[in-house]
């Protein structure tokens, strides 16, 4: 995976941003036969993917959960990608919790290699620029920040050895400390639980 000490300190501090932020915040039937000028309005088929285990991961601090859903190993590599890496692309709901108020980021998802070593890994580095362009355009539409209380469907795509073929998902939420509010200067402990992604 690709790792920098630059976007681990970006990663944090989204994390501690979204808790700062968070400090201010407050098909129907008939009976009977369609006439002929009905007109159905037409359904979006889903892009390809391979249904997962459904194993809920739930911040108990904050009350964020995100649920897996479903799984792509075999999407094309973008012209120009590094050798050695493949995309993996997992399809979540993430409900935001709503404690603290402000929005939670699609960076406290992230897809490891199975049982692998978190001390070694970077962690919220989901839907590189280079993947993103390609996600959306093969109707992968990548998950977007979600306002407290609120719910989101979509996709979080990362790059992976080619030696790895088993996958996690791991939510990852720093500690952070609360900025305005009536909880200014609380600090939030972190939170980290993994699910295998297997499929169904």
């Amino acid at each position: 995976m690709r790792s920098t000490s630059t976007r681990t300190s970006l990663a944090a501090v989204l994390a501690i941003s979204a808790l700062a932020l968070g400090g201010c915040a407050s098909v129907s039937t008939g009976a009977g036969a369609a006439s002929p000028s009905a007109s159905s309005t037409p359904t979006v088929s889903e892009p390809p993917s391979t249904p997962v285990v459904e194993t809920t991961l739930e911040d108990e601090i904050d009350g964020t959960r995100v649920t897996p859903l479903a799984i792509v190993t075999d999407f094309p590599a973008p012209e120009g990608s590094t050798a050695g890496l493949h995309p993996v692309l997992i399809k979540v709901e993430l409900e935001a919790g709503d404690v603290y108020g402000g929005s939670v980021h699609p960076s406290v998802a992230s897809i490891t290699r199975r049982d692998g070593n978190l001390d070694y890994i970077t962690l919220g580095m989901g839907n590189p620029k280079e993947l993103v362009t390609a996600m959306t355009a093969a109707g992968y539409t990548p998950l977007q920040a979600v306002p407290a209380g609120e719910s989101q469907t979509g996709w979080i795509g990362a790059w992976l050895s080619d030696d790895v073929s088993e996958y996690d998902l791991v939510y990852n939420r720093n500690e952070g400390k609360v900025i305005g509010g009536s909880k200014n200067g609380e600090t939030v402990a972190a939170s980290r639980s993994i699910t295998p992604l297997t499929a169904k």
